[in-house]
């Protein structure tokens, strides 16, 4: 039995098992949300109502900031791990490591397929998007805003993340990893099977 001399060591999978979880999660509290709403539909909320559900939609906020996170997480280790797979650990350092996650989806597919990912299709539109959001999330800064006729409900939720974020950070995920797969046969995919 031959021993590799150096083993790949990559955190894209587990981070992806993260993202996938906590959506499971999510999916579960929507259900609960909708089955308490459709037993209320027509009735005077309670307070406790009211602070259940509020408190639901807050765990589903909390939940889809994991899976953008982990998503993000997801993208860059993948992208990563192909690059130093395929290219030297020194090229990668040298010239890659640092390019943003966009650029590090276009140049690393090219230098290495000679073929590029496709700017137009709706899995590079949906990157474009979950970058400017990952980036809004991490470089968040405080504001205040106008409450003249909104409640401060209203004006939170409006703003907090929920559940289409996640299906579309999952999304974004999957199309831009089978985009790859499209003008690479040989790039891992199997992981992404996991049911959403």
């Amino acid at each position: 039995m031959t021993i590799p001399k150096k083993i790949a060591w990559t955190n894209y999978r587990d981070y992806f098992k993260v993202v996938m979880d906590n959506y499971t999660r999510i999916q579960d509290l929507k259900r609960e949300i909708d089955q308490i709403r459709s037993h209320l539909e027509g009735k005077t909320l309670s307070d406790e109502d009211i602070n259940l559900l509020r408190s639901k939609n807050a765990t589903i906020s909390q939940l889809s900031l994991i899976v953008i996170i982990f998503s993000a997480f997801t993208l860059e280790a993948y992208i990563n791990d192909y690059g130093i797979k395929r290219l030297t650990q020194d090229c990668f350092s040298k010239y890659l490591d640092r390019l943003n996650l966009i650029s590090k989806w276009h140049v690393i597919p090219r230098m290495i397929t000679a073929k590029k990912m496709d700017d137009s299709s709706e899995a590079m539109q949906d990157l474009v998007w979950f970058d400017g959001l990952r980036t809004r999330m991490a470089y968040f800064k405080s504001e205040t805003a106008p409450v003249q006729g909104k409640s401060i409900e209203n004006i939170k939720e409006s703003e907090s993340l929920g559940y289409e974020d996640s299906v579309k950070a999952i999304r974004t995920v999957r199309g831009v990893v089978s985009l790859l797969k499209k003008i690479d046969p040989t790039a891992e995919t199997d992981w992404l099977d996991q049911s959403i």
